[in-house]
């Protein structure tokens, strides 16, 4: 990036969607010092909470090992903030408090601030000014021209218009769908369409690891279905610790990027509690590959459907600690809580065995 707009403007890049009304905090790090190590982002907070924030935002951004960091905040002001040929720029720049508190508590921690920036948004046009001395302003550039842009489109990046798309990616299905699935795991009716081809022997009993293997090699394929049988056999294997983190495994090797797709999908089509099998899987494959923003969202779909879930509460620590994706993974390796109990289905077909 060669100059304060372009930072501002590769945001969207940086998060996997476009923030809006936000204070973002970027480290940078590495051996020039100039390599962003960590990217952080919040709802513009209200005045009392300010404090609390800030000091929490400090304590993760040391995570990092920072040499300098940015401090960005992104809001409409009254006047407007992103007129075409003419941007309404405030002198000085709305929220100066807000970030005057958070670059005092990274001050204190002994990381140096050297940038300060208020935009009115991330995109093309709008305005943007320096709290500074110099106060250096000027408009925003197209995002979709800068080399940060170029070099994430093609390393594959997606970006979303918000945080709400984003959420949509893993939002429930339509209630009468999980509802059927549901009695489907009560019941000890076999799972035709198990493997797409109406085969029965889909379940955990049956061999539920050729049922996750044959749903990843389809989701690479790009030719994934699920109908009620596979998404029900999925459940049932996935409720076995020992296929469900052969399955992370394979998940986190290189070239399995397609992975996610099958994670999100589940996500959407299978019921509670079950879901966080797959939610969970999900933000594990976000954590690795640093994306915090998909990995935030996946383990609150997994932790509403299973507060307790002994994956995603570990999985949601190492999000909240700002955690490398190296140290995810080296964590993953390490034995961790006690696998689940059975759902609801193999729980009542065990009982019956004895």
């Amino acid at each position: 990036m060669r100059d304060p707009s372009e930072l501002v403007a590769g945001l969207p890049y940086l998060m996997g969607f476009r923030p809006r009304e936000s204070l973002v905090v970027v480290a940078f790090g590495g051996a020039s010092g100039r390599r962003i190590t960590l990217t952080m982002r919040i709802d513009l907070p209200p005045p009392e909470h300010v404090p609390d924030i800030s000091r929490a935002l400090a304590e993760n951004v040391l995570r990092a090992r920072p040499t300098g960091a940015a401090v960005i905040v992104l809001g409409e002001v009254d006047g407007g903030g992103a007129v075409s040929g003419a941007p309404f720029t405030p002198s000085p720049p709305p929220h100066l408090p807000l970030v005057t508190e958070v670059v005092d508590a990274l001050a204190r921690r002994g990381v140096d601030v050297h940038t300060r920036l208020w935009s009115a948004s991330t995109e093309a046009g709008a305005a943007w000014a320096c709290y500074d001395t110099c106060s250096c302003r000027g408009v925003l550039p197209d995002p979709d021209a800068t080399p940060l842009a170029a070099t994430a489109v093609a390393a594959g990046a997606v970006v979303h218009a918000d945080r709400a798309a984003l959420e949509q990616l893993v939002a429930p299905g339509p209630p009468d769908r999980l509802r059927r699935r549901a009695a489907m795991l009560h019941s000890d009716v076999p799972d035709r369409g198990a493997t797409g081809e109406g085969d029965p022997e889909g379940d955990v009993d049956g061999g539920g690891q050729a049922v996750v293997d044959a749903a990843l090699a389809d989701a690479a394929a790009g030719r994934l279905h699920l109908d009620d049988g596979r998404v029900v056999a999925l459940a049932r294997a996935l409720s076995d610790p020992l296929i469900r983190d052969a399955a992370l495994l394979r998940s986190a090797e290189p070239g399995m990027e397609s992975a996610e797709h099958l994670w999100a999908a589940l996500a959407r089509e299978m019921p509670d509690p079950e879901v966080a099998e797959p939610a969970a899987l999900l933000a594990a494959c976000a954590l690795l590959r640093g994306d915090g923003a998909m990995a935030g969202i996946a383990l609150a779909r997994a932790l509403r459907a299973h507060p307790r879930h002994p994956l995603s509460r570990l999985l949601r620590r190492a999000w909240a600690a700002g955690m490398r994706p190296s140290q995810v993974r080296e964590c993953l390796r390490r034995p961790h809580a006690p696998p689940l109990p059975p759902p609801r289905a193999n729980r009542r077909r065990r009982r019956r065995r004895r």
